[in-house]
């Protein structure tokens, strides 16, 4: 097992946990960014292209929108806070997490109901690939969130600490990746 140290490394003045999570998420952008690309790729080359307005519900998007922006910044300001005052808030941002699931799987019914599925048109395809994949995150998110703030009192402040900054840097990665998915599917 390789144990767990809140020290900084002499070769990247970094903690482990710092370097760990800038690793994970440099992967991160990669999967998003081979998909963004792909979708720029097919916007490009298709001769129409549907405005997401009309097909998608911008209320429920805009909705999410906002239930993501305020759990990153409940987490963020976590950052600092001793790991039971952290740990609180952590709980806060995971219901918010479920928050979005549920308004998220609302929007999907509607739109299977509606007939908006897939394999209708690329457009949709794009949407639910990216819609779900981002989805998948905030669930994961959602499980590290409980876990955190499960331990918080056994971890103590220096491994908690290092936790809820690994979470607070997650989220603003999983905040920036809806706010392209939202200009880009819902908005434009």
């Amino acid at each position: 097992m390789i144990p767990y140290t809140v020290d900084r490394r002499p070769d990247t003045n970094l903690t482990n946990v710092r370097m760990g999570i800038w690793l994970f998420l440099a992967s991160e952008v990669m999967l998003f960014g081979a998909l963004f690309s792909c979708y720029a790729l097919l916007r490009t080359a298709a001769t129409t292209w549907p405005s997401g307005r009309d097909v998608l519900q911008l209320p429920l998007g805009a909705a999410n929108t906002m239930v993501l922006v305020t759990l990153s910044a409940l987490i963020w300001r976590a950052r600092r806070l001793p790991p039971m005052s952290a740990a609180a808030r952590l709980w806060t941002a995971t219901g918010l997490a479920v928050l979005f699931l549920a308004i998220k799987g609302v929007e999907y019914q509607r739109e299977i109901a509606a007939g908006l599925v897939a394999a209708r048109s690329t457009f949709l395809a794009l949407y639910f690939t990216l819609t779900a994949l981002h989805a998948m995150h905030v669930a994961a998110g959602a499980m590290a969130n409980a876990w955190v703030a499960s331990g918080a009192r056994r971890a103590g402040a220096a491994l908690t600490g290092g936790r809820v900054e690994a979470l607070a840097l997650y989220w603003v990665f999983v905040d920036m990746v809806w706010l392209v998915i939202f200009v880009l599917l819902y908005v434009s």
